[in-house]
């Protein structure tokens, strides 16, 4: 059934308009990673490895895009939590292991808190995942790539 009033091609291009601008909105750097980056940091928390990209260091007050946090499971990777940042804050976190997050419902812009509870969106600024270079990984094999190197010049700090 066409609405009255619209074009039929109008109508005919909404599918596509939809799924360009969904493809737009996963476009931004390092957003839309199913699997960790050779690259990615390390930490490990209550006995399980996890991966972060990018670290840190990485995210300046001009970055726009994602940082994740994956945990290791059995066949694979699990997301945890993607924070997106533009200008290097954070507008809004997706918690795809924890369906209904509150903090889903928070969205930040130019620092104001637009959707969600003030109280908790508030605390989503300062959030950043601090990580091991991944040649400090407790399981990094002895002869990867600068991995004795960075073990013996204590280059593993948490950033």
């Amino acid at each position: 059934m066409l609405m009255p009033g619209l074009p039929s091609p109008l109508i005919r291009s909404l599918p596509l308009l939809a799924l360009a601008l969904h493809a737009a909105a996963g476009a931004a750097p390092n957003c839309g990673l199913a699997v960790p980056p050779p690259d990615a940091g390390v930490d490990h928390h209550m006995g399980m490895l996890l991966k972060v990209y990018p670290r840190t260091p990485a995210i300046g007050p001009a970055y726009d895009g994602c940082q994740t946090l994956w945990a290791q499971a059995v066949d694979g990777w699990v997301t945890l939590t993607i924070v997106h940042y533009a200008a290097g804050r954070v507008v809004r976190v997706e918690n795809p292991a924890m369906p209904n997050d509150p903090v889903e419902q928070c969205v930040i812009e130019r620092g104001a808190v637009v959707r969600g509870d003030p109280d908790l969106c508030a605390q989503l600024d300062d959030m950043r995942f601090e990580s091991l270079p991944p040649e400090c990984a407790a399981g990094a094999a002895p002869d990867a790539p600068n991995a004795r190197e960075a073990r013996d010049a204590a280059a593993c700090v948490r950033a």
